[in-house]
């Protein structure tokens, strides 16, 4: 769905922010064999476990400073990473930055899960996911971090809204896994 919804018009620069190993990089490379498709991290072990894999162009950086002149990327994808910036605005800021006029912004995130699903996933999050990683990997802080960062992420019409406030127009969002994830996809206004 993340990559489909760039689909119209088809991009030839890419941006995939927090790109990690290269999961969506390598989806764009096979969707848009003419883009360049640039996939972006700050930790390098990622990185080149992704050039690994077969993404063609890595680079080392920080999504709250990016690396790049401005209005030079016609679309920006992020996966999961959004809820980790320090400074959510920031980052904002600086995708509607890097954005050219029209461009597509792409966003896949966990979402706080609506009732009466919240009791459930909370209870899976902070409880029963962090034990059994404790049990099985001796990680539970890890999962307790991820735990944390899903449910101080902002519900979507908060989400919405610090969109707006960078400068991005919300074409649409959707709802998917339950509630537990939702693609919401912008526009750099004019």
């Amino acid at each position: 769905m993340l990559v489909a919804s760039l689909k119209r018009p088809s991009p030839k620069k890419i941006l995939d922010l927090a790109c990690g190993s290269g999961d969506v990089s390598l989806l764009l490379q096979k969707n848009f064999p003419t883009a360049e498709v640039i996939a972006l991290d700050f930790c390098r072990p990622l990185l080149e476990r992704a050039k690994a894999r077969g993404v063609r162009q890595t680079v080392e950086g920080d999504a709250l400073n990016l690396p790049f002149p401005g209005q030079t990327m016609d679309a920006v994808t992020l996966a999961f990473g959004l809820r980790n910036f320090a400074d959510r605005p920031k980052g904002l800021s600086e995708i509607h930055r890097v954005l050219q006029p029209g461009g597509i912004f792409a966003l896949l995130e966990f979402s706080p899960p609506p009732f009466p699903w919240k009791f459930f996933w909370n209870f899976y999050l902070f409880h029963f996911m962090p034990w059994v990683a404790q049990l099985l990997t001796r990680h539970g802080d890890s999962f307790r971090y991820l735990a944390r960062s899903i449910s101080e992420f902002p519900a979507p019409s908060a989400l919405c809204h610090e969109l707006h406030e960078a400068g991005l127009k919300l074409l649409f969002t959707r709802s998917m896994s339950l509630g537990l994830v939702r693609l919401t996809v912008c526009r750099k206004l004019p």
